[in-house]
């Protein structure tokens, strides 16, 4: 009986094995061609072209992931280093690495259309129909913001750059046909226009939707990206592909008295901060590119910052040597 109990049993289990990993694979490649396209063209006006590189340089900092790698000091010093893309995010679910962005034909954007830019900003849909990874968080872009993005990466000159492709492991491919098997776009429709001056709306849409303040100094998965602690309550211990012998942790930026940045900074002290630049050598805070960020802006996600409800939270040191060599 026990044997024929075991064999039974093992009959089961190779069943849902099986049908497992054919479920698996065929959602490996999904297609979502049904998702619209934002009605945007690139402009040539130069004060659109200004705005765009103001928010691909300055505010998302874009190079952080796109720029060329080999160019990581001169990045750090506030070049603008060519989005030529090949940065590896080696992660549990596999080893990925970020795109071309520069006018190249045949390995950046060159051939792909301005709409088809924009629905991957908006929608997480890519030009050939499948679902980016849901890395870039700007979905919440307002339309004239989208389109200033889409003119400035058209001014970028074409660089040869071709990048591996995504490289998912067993428990990566499993992930990638449930949790991440579908585009992740806005949560609510996005602004016509963005918003301008030193207010909270402005401060949310930065922080929310621009600098994505929260993708950073919120604990999250590193399995799914899924947020898995308090909104801007920071970090515990992560390290960088290019730097594995220390580990960093965002601070808590809410306005908590004791644990909080915000509950011991007013805001004359926040944008004296950002104008300081990087003040931790390694630091992955993009501070070259925060620093040049107009008074305004940096006024109004302070004031946002200090509208979040408190989280005590203390994350510890923000960097910690692990004693490698």
């Amino acid at each position: 009986m026990l044997r024929k109990f075991l064999i039974a049993a093992g009959s089961v289990l190779a069943v849902i094995v099986l049908g497992g990993g054919v479920f698996v694979s065929a959602r490996q490649n999904l297609h979502f061609d049904d998702t619209p396209y934002p009605d945007v063209a690139a402009s040539t006006d130069s004060a659109v072209i200004a705005r765009g590189r103001y928010i691909v340089r300055d505010v998302a900092p874009c190079a952080g992931c796109h720029g060329d790698p080999s160019q990581r000091a001169s990045y750090v010093s506030g070049a603008d280093v060519p989005l030529v893309g090949g940065f590896s995010f080696d992660i549990p679910p596999g080893q990925f690495y970020t795109r071309n962005l520069t006018s190249d034909k045949e390995t950046g954007l060159g051939g792909v259309p301005d709409k088809a830019i924009a629905r991957a900003l908006r929608y997480g849909v890519g030009h050939d129909g499948r679902a980016l990874l849901p890395f870039m968080e700007m979905q919440g872009l307002a339309d004239d913001d989208l389109r200033a993005v889409v003119s400035y990466l058209r001014t970028q000159p074409p660089v040869r750059n071709p990048v591996p492709p995504h490289h998912y492991n067993v428990l990566g491919k499993v992930v990638r046909a449930t949790v991440l098997s579908k585009p992740v776009g806005p949560s609510a429709t996005p602004p016509a226009q963005s918003p301008r001056g030193a207010s909270v709306e402005t401060g949310r849409y930065l922080a929310e939707s621009v600098a994505l303040c929260w993708s950073c100094h919120t604990e999250r998965s590193q399995m799914t990206g899924a947020l898995t602690g308090p909104r801007y309550g920071g970090t515990t211990g992560f390290t960088e592909s290019y730097d594995t012998a220390r580990t960093w942790s965002p601070p808590n930026i809410t306005s908590d008295p004791e644990t909080g940045r915000l509950g011991k900074m007013n805001e004359d002290q926040f944008v004296a901060r950002f104008r300081q630049g990087r003040v931790i050598p390694g630091s992955p805070m993009p501070w070259q590119a925060f620093s040049r960020m107009d008074e305004d802006d940096l006024r109004a996600i302070y004031r946002y910052l200090k509208s979040v409800a408190p989280v005590k939270r203390d994350v510890g040191p923000p960097v910690v040597s692990l004693g490698k060599t």
